[in-house]
């Protein structure tokens, strides 16, 4: 039977797209019988179980846990599953009342009508909270509790008639169903949670410290409980052994999961269930009256169950609300950090950019100052280093408006520029850096200007950020010649590919990937923002940045341009 099971589960729970032709409509066919067995089979275990467990000689059952195996399966699986449980209920209830010797017409209603308490029961469960029920809500908790009332309540009644129908007037309806109702409703309680949280269990399996804690406390509840019953029966009444029992399933309520809980509901209530039926402890005390045995033993069972149910649905509602919680400061800290770092960003690339520019303005007016003092001064040197102060004022400019433009949300605004005169400009402008370092410059640009739509301020930052790191990198190069390498070159006539190479002591291959990471830096000095910085606008403008090096022989770090921006493509 267990495979049998297995199998219809995963014909059944599975949410996969329905085959197509012949073969798909044999298999679903072939699954829809599988499941019905299944049902059955179990159905008919259980309810000869319950047989067993009948008071003995009034011939009533203090709960039926059928009823609650066919509402659990159905509530599983779900609606696509209704008429299978349905026919295994009905064969499997034909098949028990033919074992008895009761009209074969009458187990086919017996049978009709628990296939209706399953199907009443799980139908409102899905009418009022969907496909995906569980056990870890106060609000489902009592809509299996009033769905269940419903259901015994409907199929009660037929199984009312129809005993009155073949047992004659022997067979008092009311009675009848009250105790078709009560024996039905608890069996429902009791075990449709249990085969719910199992299920949810199996595809979400607690953790190992969880599990070894709920095994430990479902062991101290049937310690506890057989304890709490058996005690004599004079000093005690009925609410003083049961309620010895709420410490232990407040311990598991708290600490595990609600399946744990339901298992020790059902726990308690099998342990009532055989001590009533086989004359021990409290609620098998033959000195009491039979119809308080039986009230007895179901108040109790009801009572341990709702409690149990209700404190597991609470705790499992104040976890996962403070896992929300815990998840939302999360991502307040996050976009915090966030935001901080973009403030962090934006003030370290200002000041990195800009740095420069200042540097050069700094350079230039000590060389014009220099010149000035001289006798006589030397007016044409000092004109040619005012120029250059004034260049770097308005590179300072565009520095300030190329940042602007780089952290500006909406479409940029670019134009045609020519990526080889851009680099004609940096080298210029850096022509005392190249000396001062002893640095040879090496160009091999192409003959045709290599245009592109884009912004000419943070393309300049871009190449004139890739220069000044391979000059750094190159000071403590003593082995071999300076020489710093940039070419340009056209990629299928619709990109434009732009090296810059130095002969320094090159990049470890290991730390390749994170050079480009914003704050990453090797310098003792650095901010870890220039590449960071040029690899962003190189993306925004559509292309892409990457470095190489063998980590002994310099490093080369190339950036391609589409010649076309993604706007210009889309308009044309």
């Amino acid at each position: 039977m267990p495979e049998l099971w297995a199998k219809a589960l995963v014909a059944h729970g599975k949410r996969q797209q329905p085959a197509a032709g012949a073969d798909g409509l044999a298999r679903r066919a072939l699954a829809s019988v599988g499941l019905a067995v299944a049902v059955g089979v179990a159905y008919f275990f259980a309810a000869r179980l319950s047989v067993g467990l009948v008071l003995k000689p009034e011939g009533v059952a203090v709960f039926w846990p059928a009823a609650g195996i066919s509402s659990g399966i159905l509530i599983v699986l779900g609606p696509r599953a209704r008429w299978a449980v349905a026919a295994g209920v009905t064969g499997a209830t034909i098949a028990i009342h033919q074992l008895i010797a009761d009209p074969l017409w009458a187990g086919t209603a017996l049978g009709l009508s628990n296939a209706a308490e399953a199907l009443i029961t799980a139908g409102l469960i899905e009418l009022s909270f969907g496909a995906d029920f569980s056990i870890d809500r106060l609000s489902q908790i009592l809509g299996l509790l009033f769905a269940a009332i419903v259901g015994t309540a409907v199929s009660g009644l037929g199984g009312a008639v129809t005993y009155r129908l073949f047992q004659g007037e022997s067979a008092a309806m009311l009675t009848t169903w009250q105790h078709w109702f009560a024996s039905d409703a608890i069996g429902i309680i009791i075990v449709a949670p249990l085969l719910i949280g199992l299920t949810a269990a199996v595809r979400q399996p607690p953790s190992h410290n969880e599990l070894m804690e709920g095994v430990a406390a479902l062991i101290a509840l049937a310690v506890l409980t057989i304890i709490a019953l058996a005690l004599p029966q004079e000093p005690w009444q009925t609410v003083a052994p049961v309620a010895l029992l709420f410490p232990i399933l407040l311990w598991i309520a708290a600490r595990c999961r609600p399946v744990f809980s339901a298992a020790g509901a059902f726990l308690v209530s099998i342990t009532v269930v055989l001590t009533a039926v086989f004359r021990l402890g409290h609620f098998g005390d033959t000195n009491l009256a039979f119809a308080d045995r039986i009230l007895q033993a179901q108040a109790t069972i009801m009572f341990i169950a709702v409690g149990a149910y209700v404190l597991a649905a609470l705790f499992a509602e104040r976890r996962e609300t403070e896992s929300r919680l815990a998840r939302a400061n999360a991502l307040l800290e996050r976009e915090r950090d966030n935001k901080l770092m973009s403030a962090q960003a934006i003030t370290g690339t200002i000041a990195h950019e800009v740095r420069q520019p200042l540097a050069a303005i700094v350079t230039n007016a000590s060389a014009a100052l220099r010149w000035l003092d001289r006798s006589p001064p030397e007016h044409d040197e000092i004109r040619t280093a005012l120029k250059r102060i004034q260049s770097e004022g308005y590179r300072t400019s565009e520095v300030f408006d190329a940042i602007r433009a780089l952290f500006r949300t909406g479409d940029p605004v670019r134009h045609p520029v020519d990526v080889n005169e851009i680099i004609g400009e940096v080298m210029q402008s850096l022509y005392g850096e190249l000396k001062e370092h002893e640095v040879e410059y090496r160009a091999r640009l192409t003959e045709q200007p290599a245009l592109i739509n884009g912004h000419r301020g943070q393309l300049r930052e871009v190449i004139l950020n890739l220069v000044h790191n391979a000059v750094e990198a190159m000071d403590t190069t003593t082995s071999r010649p300076r020489v710093l390498r940039i070419s340009t070159e056209h990629r299928d006539r619709d990109a434009v590919a732009v090296a810059v190479e130095d002969s320094g002591p090159g990049i470890d291959p290991q730390k390749l990937d994170g050079i480009f990471t914003a704050f990453f830096t090797t310098k003792p000095q650095g901010m870890g923002l220039g590449l960071a910085i040029c690899r962003m606008i190189v993306e925004q403008h559509g292309g892409q940045l990457t470095a190489s090096s063998d980590g002994k022989s310099g490093a080369q770090f190339q950036f391609v341009l589409p010649i076309k921006s993604e706007t210009d493509a889309a308009a044309s």
